[in-house]
């Protein structure tokens, strides 16, 4: 076979491969970019549906209306209203009496006894004194309204100036009296404390016959039939956050448990830090498994 023909015969299967290959490699790249759009929506739709239900992390929190403080309205001593008094963890219903404050001065304490009797004697010698002063005035009115050098007018406004006098004293008085009483033990003023609603003692701070000051927190009441949940939602978040939106919490510590929550707050105050806002959901509580401070994950699924 002559050269010529031998390479003219050679070269065609050549090209013709080279042709194949081309085709080959130009389907390939549409194929590519046709999985490649696929895969793109796949994931903005996975994306969308990850933005409509997602994982955030929470806390169970008491919700303001089931909680109650009792603190003591005056001074004096704390004494139980029952044989054993309530601790953490007991039982109450609303209107069950808590602890009764003894109130009166304390024997021992002779340094503020005797400034405050001092105080209310001083005041009262001195009411006594004006109201005696009073009295005379009247008198010697009376006297020389007989005689002609004083008038009726003035002995009437005298009279009336004795009677302001002689009430102001008798206050004095009685205030004094009922201040030597507490401090003799004779008359001793009781206050009941009582529950303000259903629930079990969270705190209790006191002990049989301790002496305690005004506003003292003596009991911390909690209802946990229903408590709240709290997440923090970032800012970004665009999903609106009212009307009918569904929440499932669950617990690490209750795998076999699943809690639905509805919504009860939404803070209108970002954090400047973390950027985010709380959001407070509503949770039945049957058995009282949840307590306080239990970290657990909130999802949301919009209806």
């Amino acid at each position: 076979m002559e050269p010529s023909k031998a390479m003219a015969h050679t070269s065609a299967p050549r090209g013709k491969s080279r042709r194949v290959k081309w085709l080959a490699a130009r389907s390939a790249v549409a194929l590519a970019r046709r999985w490649n759009g696929l895969l793109a929506l796949l994931f903005i739709l996975s994306g969308t549906a990850f933005a409509q239900r997602s994982l955030i992390l929470g806390k169970v929190e008491p919700l303001p209306s089931t909680v109650a403080e009792i603190y003591s309205p005056a001074d004096g001593r704390v004494l139980a209203a029952r044989e054993e008094p309530y601790a953490v963890g007991d039982a109450v219903k609303k209107g069950d009496p808590l602890a009764v404050i003894e109130h009166r001065y304390n024997l021992h304490d002779l340094s503020h006894m005797g400034t405050v009797r001092w105080e209310l004697l001083s005041v009262m010698l001195d009411a006594r004194r004006v109201a005696t002063k009073a009295r005379v005035d009247r008198e010697k009115a009376e006297r020389l309204s007989r005689l002609g050098s004083v008038s009726e007018r003035d002995v009437q406004a005298l009279r009336a100036a004795e009677q302001v006098a002689e009430a102001e004293f008798e206050k004095r008085r009685v205030l004094l009296e009922h201040q030597d009483a507490q401090v003799q033990g004779s008359e001793i003023t009781r206050r009941g404390l009582f529950s303000t609603l259903d629930g079990e003692i969270s705190y209790a701070s006191f002990t049989q016959g301790q002496l305690i000051t005004e506003g003292v927190l003596l009991y911390r009441i909690v209802d946990r039939r229903e408590v709240g949940f709290a997440a923090r939602f970032p800012e970004a978040d665009s999903r609106p956050l009212g009307g009918k939106l569904a929440a499932r919490i669950r617990f690490d510590g209750l795998p076999d448990k699943e809690y639905t929550g509805t919504l009860e707050t939404v803070s209108p105050v970002v954090d400047p830090e973390s950027r985010t806002r709380t959001v407070l959901f509503r949770v039945k509580n049957p058995g009282l498994l949840l307590r306080y401070g239990m970290v657990g994950r909130l999802e949301l699924a919009a209806p």
